[in-house]
């Protein structure tokens, strides 16, 4: 079954307009839009940081796609909503043993984007959140292929948020300090992008999604001899992120040969979900009348993301 990126929409460190990103040494921080023009003020109230990102990027691509109510929601998180898990366990080890308010508690669930998404919008349809670290958005993604395929639904919302909080922020420094003084390392960084998948035609096309041991895996290797060889040009979108995380890249080059390749992060920074990211910006090479970095438009976007003992994946999208 054909299945297709019918809307999208992000929110990241990268300013999609001048095509730069917003960070510093080592922390990529989201632009953020004006929420009160998306979401009721009167809900905003009660909503943490990455809930108001994740609703705002789901009830965007919803309005491009000219869909009102989803008839699936699936949502991915390495972390989830790190700010209310974060102030709850200071507030547990409070010396004064005062009154703890449960909302940070119980807004601190990986799957509360997913619900928030589901009661703002009135749904009551499939709604599924994966959790699996770096690889979190690849299954959510490898979960929408298969519920589309079954053909029981046309239409899937899908989304990868993670939020980079002070308290991460420091944490991870201290122990990847290493990692962030190290040669080209671009930094911990956060984002929400959602899509609007289906199998009606529109311009980008999900072509294939594989999931593997490594870059030397018969997977990979014979789906790029194989489907890309005789094809039109291909951009590599590689997750690089500087340090110990390269090593899983050190054989790319034999495998992809000598097309252009960009380190994606260094426009959204290193985050579980920044796959999510990459397709959005993936998307957007292909749709979008301009040269990206420098790169002349390409046909086919391959999407390489690997860490060390980790699975690798390969996701494929084209310009129909």
């Amino acid at each position: 079954m054909d299945l297709y990126i019918n809307a999208t929409s992000s929110i990241s460190a990268f300013d999609s307009l001048q095509g730069l990103q917003t960070g510093d040494a080592d922390r990529f921080t989201c632009i953020e839009p004006d929420y009160k023009l998306i979401i009721d003020p009167r809900q905003l109230r009660r909503m943490s940081r990455i809930m108001r990102m994740g609703l705002a990027s789901a009830i965007k691509t919803l309005e491009i796609a000219n869909v009102q109510t989803p008839q699936s929601v699936i949502t991915a998180t390495g972390l989830g909503c790190l700010d209310d898990t974060g102030n709850f366990l200071v507030k547990m080890c409070d010396p004064d043993n005062r009154m703890m308010n449960p909302t940070a508690f119980i807004q601190s669930i990986h799957n509360t984007m997913g619900g928030q998404i589901a009661m703002h919008l009135k749904s009551n349809c499939y709604n599924n959140t994966f959790t699996q670290d770096v690889l979190s958005f690849e299954h959510a993604l490898l979960d929408t292929i298969m519920l589309l395929e079954e053909g029981s639904i046309e239409s899937v919302l899908l989304g990868g948020i993670d939020e980079l909080t002070e308290l991460k922020h420091e944490l991870t420094s201290r122990l990847f300090k290493a990692q962030k003084e190290s040669k080209g390392y671009f930094g911990q960084g956060e984002g929400s992008a959602f899509f609007s998948i289906s199998g009606m035609k529109s311009q980008v096309k999900l072509e294939t999604l594989i999931l593997s041991q490594d870059v030397k895996h018969a997977d990979i290797t014979d789906y790029v001899y194989n489907h890309l060889a005789s094809k039109g040009k291909t951009l590599i979108l590689n997750g690089k992120c500087g340090g110990n995380s390269d090593e899983a890249y050190t054989l790319t080059g034999q495998i992809f040969g000598s097309a252009p390749t960009i380190s994606y992060k260094k426009y959204c920074g290193d985050y579980p979900t920044s796959c999510a990211f990459a397709t959005w910006l993936a998307s957007e090479i292909l749709t979008q009348d301009v040269v990206f970095d420098a790169i002349p438009h390409p046909e086919h976007v391959l999407i390489y993301h690997a860490y060390l003992d980790r699975p690798h994946t390969l996701i494929h999208l084209s310009v129909c």
